[in-house]
């Protein structure tokens, strides 16, 4: 795809937080203009600013100039990777004063929300010493990075964790070293566990709770419906590849999730929390609330979840059902019925095929570790 230089004045706006605001501002958006911004950079001598974009043509980074800039001059020019390269150099080589900086900022204007577990179907198949290894190895890993990248707990247990951080690239090397840790480990087990990891963001300016509340719901979801991946919101990713314009991931380790994925997953989960225990809920029942076709949420459940909708409403409620087994919350027969399933038998049935393991022993083993 093409590179371009997007040159353009400030109309007086010249402190650092504010252009800052500006450059977060077109990251949140771009992905409407089919735009990635790369990088930019303020020469502070002529009031001028550089914004570094990739893109199909000028057109897309025209049109978001115009609806988020409105009438400001600019000029946009193409440019090859010699270009680029001299672009970069210019900005590792100027003045701290001249930068701007957003990890420096005194009002950070993004937090980062990054979900991580190792509670997979596989987990429970394992001896009880393996396990109590791996969870440790998986405490020990999430402590020491959260530490050394500079986030903060808001939840931490045997199998799961969420953070947050001040920046997108803080929390995004974060995760990536962590996976890259643990994989070999998980591999030497020959079983199919993987550290699952969700990340998404919210801007801080006017944010409420609620609104911080909801960003960290979306990270737990993405790290519930996430496999071999780091799932992580587009703004994440491409705000993380404008604090780090030179890093390259390699492979597919992070797959982004567009906005409107993000979306028709908040919508999905919202309504399983509602309407999971109930007996009669069926593929059909998600058709009507989600205002899809049948075969449009087949096709978007399985790309974004790799299930069918039936498959997924049995295991959300076998999750569930770990849970409150794990968490003593009434007899086999209880949960059973309390997670929508028509008899403690076939509950049983479903239980062990998903998980290798009865409910019985699984309830055993919870109160051995």
């Amino acid at each position: 795809m093409p590179y371009f230089i997007d040159n353009h004045e400030l109309n007086g706006d010249t402190q650092s937080e504010a252009i800052a605001q500006k450059h977060l501002k077109d990251i949140k958006v771009q992905h409407l203009y089919n735009c990635r911004k790369l990088g930019y950079w303020f020469d502070e001598k002529r009031k001028v600013a550089f914004c570094l974009f990739e893109a199909p043509n000028r057109s897309c980074i025209e049109e978001l100039h115009k609806k988020e800039h409105g009438n400001v001059t600019n000029h946009i020019v193409e440019v090859d990777s010699r270009i680029i390269d001299f672009f970069l150099k210019q900005i590792q080589s100027q003045p701290q004063a001249e930068m701007v900086d957003i990890n420096n900022m005194n009002t950070q204007p993004l937090t980062t929300i990054v979900a991580l577990s190792i509670d997979s179907n596989e987990l429970y198949g394992l001896e009880l010493d393996e396990r109590r290894a791996l969870v440790r190895l998986f405490k020990k890993l999430v402590i020491d990075y959260c530490k050394h990248f500079k986030g903060t707990f808001i939840v931490r247990d045997q199998y799961a964790s969420q953070l947050t951080f001040e920046t997108a690239s803080a929390a995004v090397y974060c995760a990536l070293k962590i996976h890259k840790e643990f994989a070999p480990i998980l591999g030497n087990l020959q079983r199919k566990l993987f550290l699952k990891v969700g990340i998404s963001g919210c801007f801080l300016e006017n944010i409420s709770n609620s609104e911080f509340q909801q960003s960290v719901k979306l990270a737990k979801r993405l790290c519930y419906v996430a496999t071999t991946q780091i799932l992580a919101t587009l703004e994440v990713r491409n705000l993380f590849q404008s604090e780090s314009m030179k890093v390259v991931i390699k492979g597919d380790r992070i797959k982004s999730v567009s906005p409107d994925d993000a979306r028709f997953l908040t919508t999905l989960m919202d309504y399983m929390e509602k309407h999971w225990k109930n007996h009669d809920l069926h593929a059909s029942m998600l058709e009507q609330h989600l205002g899809c076709s049948k075969s449009q949420i087949y096709r978007r459940m399985k790309m974004l979840i790799a299930q069918s909708p039936n498959s997924f409403i049995k295991t959300y409620r076998l999750n569930r059902a770990k849970q409150l087994l794990r968490d003593k919350s009434g007899n086999i027969s209880e949960i059973a019925f309390d997670t929508g399933f028509s008899s403690p038998s076939y509950f049983s049935k479903c239980f062990q095929e998903e998980y290798g393991i009865k409910p019985s022993s699984f309830q055993a083993e919870m109160i051995k570790a």
